[in-house]
């Protein structure tokens, strides 16, 4: 599903990947036309000298950038991340967002003037002649002196803030552009501001050096792209990776990282599994449908009934699990089980008109962990433990 969802968004948002292991060989790709078990740096020369860096990313946890990498006659955006196959393979995807016709022609003309070694001066009559006059109409473009001072902006700039030219001219850029990096010492950058309708937008900013004849740097030129659709799509991505597409609860991979968490700051730690009797059955009697019905059926009640500080999990199939914050203690843990054994039997699902599937559920509770140091410890002990529980009350019948 989550395959299904990237290829959804990458389509729509014309964005091809390559997604490869740790040794530079293509496991797959979209969009790209790429043999599978060649080596990504035979399509992509711009990762050659970077694999030590590009090996780190699942430390750091920090995405690679490379703006404006040109392949054929169009540019793209190129960023490289990590992830876990589902047979636990750490693999990395590099996605390729193409730019527009319009960066794509500013970036030709930018190409052209350093063929010809423009000299850029200071003078105000080359600031307001033809390479100024180049810039694309669509884009937002502005330039600021050595100490971040705007001194031109174009139509787009004065229009995103609706704001008069002579106002924004003669302030610092910051006022206006907030960046995540300090200074404009980067080739590329990320820009965030908020324009006149009060919306916060991201922007993928080139920054251009100006040098005069004796190739100082007297001033930038900055070129701003609105990327605030892959900033959504970015965040429905980290949604479908952490939760559950059935019931919307958060799933087992944010589980882990919760229970890292607790560990980590050395917090009390209760955890509860719920896990539907018979499900199979359920399933095999009344078809599948029902069985999803009965999964958002017992989300809605395992809601109603917890504390919204404590936080609910679906694992797999029809196992759920309750993270208790730390200062819950066990009575009232205990007190809230007996209120769900007591909601599972007064709340049968009520499938049709005709049909009322009642429902049982074995709880287990999470009390002793001294032994357990990481979080798929924990997790494992639990299932462990919950299947034993399974297996004793189908012996006991």
């Amino acid at each position: 599903m989550q395959q299904n969802l990237l290829h959804l968004l990458c389509k729509k948002n014309n964005i091809s990947y390559i997604i490869f292991d740790k040794h530079f060989r293509v496991v797959e790709a979209h969009l790209i036309k790429i043999s599978i078990g060649s080596d990504i740096r035979d399509f992509l020369w711009e990762l050659v000298g970077l694999e030590e860096d590009i090996l780190k990313i699942y430390s750091t946890q920090k995405p690679i950038e490379l703006p404006m990498v040109l392949k054929g006659t169009n540019y793209y955006d190129l960023e490289l991340e990590t992830f876990f196959s589902d047979t636990k393979e750490e693999l990395f995807i590099a996605y390729m967002q193409k730019k527009s016709k319009q960066t794509n022609q500013y970036a030709n003309v930018i190409k052209e003037i350093n063929k010809k070694t423009l000299i850029y001066d200071t003078s105000q009559e080359k600031k307001d002649g033809l390479y100024f006059k180049q810039i694309s109409k669509r884009l937002i473009t502005f330039h600021v002196d050595l100490d971040g001072i705007i001194t031109q902006v174009n139509d787009v700039c004065t229009h995103f803030f609706n704001i008069e030219k002579e106002k924004i001219i003669g302030q610092h850029f910051s006022y206006f552009f907030h960046t995540q990096k300090s200074q404009l010492n980067q080739h590329s950058n990320i820009f965030s501001a908020t324009n006149s309708l009060d919306k916060n937008i991201f922007f993928h900013a080139d920054i251009i050096p100006i040098t005069n004849n004796t190739n100082k740097i007297i001033e930038n030129i900055i070129v701003a792209q609105d990327i605030t659709y892959l900033k959504q799509i970015e965040k429905e991505l980290e949604y479908a990776s952490e939760h559950d597409t059935l019931t919307g609860l958060a799933n087992r991979n944010h589980l882990l990282v919760s229970l890292d968490k607790y560990l980590n700051e050395k917090k009390n730690l209760y955890l509860c599994l719920v896990d539907i009797d018979g499900f199979s059955i359920i399933n095999e009697e009344y078809g599948s449908h029902a069985g999803d019905m009965l999964l958002k059926h017992l989300t809605s009640i395992l809601k109603s009934i917890i504390d919204p500080k404590d936080s609910l999990y679906r694992l797999h199939k029809d196992t759920f699990a309750i993270l208790f914050e730390a200062e819950k203690n066990k009575n009232y843990i205990e007190d809230l089980l007996e209120k769900l054994k007591e909601s599972f039997l007064s709340n049968p699902l009520i499938y049709s008109a005709d049909d009322t599937v009642e429902f049982s559920c074995s709880i287990l509770i999470l009390w002793d962990k001294n032994e357990l140091h990481t979080s798929k410890e924990i997790l494992n002990q639990s299932q462990k433990e919950m299947q034993k529980l399974k297996i004793d009350k189908k012996l006991s019948r």
